[in-house]
């Protein structure tokens, strides 16, 4: 009996975690709600069609593992992130080393998102990584738009902390009087939170809904957001004359209304402001002794997060008039002492 308790040594060469996860990838359903996990498995490996097939199990937590069994088809699902099951996002990592997947945190996901409404010459690798990690994280650019003659919106590739708002738009400083705001629409862009800004559930089923109970909210997103599918329905017609891309941005159906966007002199659209957001954090201010201890953390990093919308009035300078423009991106809040990001970008031919 003495001996049952005597422990075993585990010598360290006999440890080999890195071969138990190879080519592995740790995911979970970016959803409070039960996942139906039989389903799921059939409806990914049908998706994706693997050239050598992969096995799907399920861990603790809800997380899932994913055993692939060649590096193209691993690298194909990772490239064609995001993905979706019943309009859910799933978050995706691979493990690497001893990375243990049940304990590994799944917050961060790719997405390709397009950039409108931008001034001629704008369209560039330089703006296209200060708007990448205005977003969250810069991963990378398309230059492939510029190469098809594609100019009329920039494409990049960010990495998207699901924790955090969705990036609506961005000012643009043209010279030293004007501005412009630069819209961002995120493709394959699924379900998402009209009144918080966050992925993974709607407008319904958000807890900032228990505190406003009945009352009539200006939502401070909606869906401009999604950039249009390219699959696409119907031939249009040649005879069918589409608004102009600069109209475009003019009016949007916001909250199932049409609604024209404000312009001043020299600012364009600085009338559109987050006034439903605003009247949603004065409410949580006010009520905050009604809620419950589980809700003040979420509000907390609600009230935090009101800041972005601060940065998104700060402008992106474009500078003209020297040999080598420079693009300032200012940050920080009215609070806070502002740094300047300086980004050399040269002239065609310019050594």
């Amino acid at each position: 009996m003495d001996n049952e308790e005597d422990p075993l040594v585990v010598i360290g060469d006999e440890i080999n975690t890195g071969q138990i996860y190879d080519l592995c990838l740790v995911g979970r359903v970016l959803t409070d709600s039960v996942v139906n996990f039989p389903s799921l498995k059939n409806t990914l490996a049908d998706l994706w069609h693997l050239l050598r097939g992969v096995a799907i199990s399920e861990l603790e937590g809800k997380q899932i593992l994913f055993k692939f069994y060649s590096d193209i088809d691993l690298n194909r699902v990772m490239d064609g992130k995001p993905w979706f099951f019943n309009r859910r996002l799933i978050i995706f990592h691979r493990l690497t080393g001893g990375e243990d997947p049940i304990t590994v945190p799944l917050w961060d996901t790719a997405f390709r998102v397009q950039i409108h409404n931008l001034p001629i010459g704008f369209v560039t690798e330089g703006m296209a990584r200060q708007f990448g990690d205005f977003i969250v994280v810069f991963l990378k650019y398309d230059a492939s738009m510029v190469a098809r003659g594609i100019s009329k919106f920039m494409r990049i590739r960010v990495l998207i902390n699901t924790r955090s708002l969705l990036k609506r738009k961005k000012r643009i400083a043209i010279g030293q009087n004007k501005s412009i705001y630069a819209f961002f629409q995120y493709e394959r862009l699924s379900l998402f939170c009209f009144l918080c800004g966050r992925l993974g559930h709607g407008k319904s089923f958000c807890p900032i809904q228990l505190m406003l109970g009945n009352q009539q909210v200006e939502f401070g997103w909606d869906l401009s957001l999604r950039a249009p599918s390219k699959r696409g329905g119907q031939l249009k017609s040649k005879w069918l004359r589409e608004k102009p891309e600069y109209d475009r941005w003019l009016s949007m159906e916001i909250d199932g209304e049409k609604r024209e966007r404000k312009f001043g002199e020299n600012i364009t659209n600085i009338g559109e402001r987050r006034s439903g957001l605003g009247i949603v954090g004065r409410f949580i201010r006010q009520n905050r002794n009604m809620l419950d201890a589980r809700d003040h953390g979420m509000l907390r990093q609600l009230e935090e997060n009101e800041d972005g919308f601060e940065i998104e009035e700060i402008s992106v300078e474009f500078i003209d008039g020297k040999k080598r423009q420079r693009i300032n991106l200012e940050t920080g809040n009215s609070k806070n002492n502002k740094g300047v990001l300086e980004l050399g970008i040269g002239r065609p031919g310019a050594q």
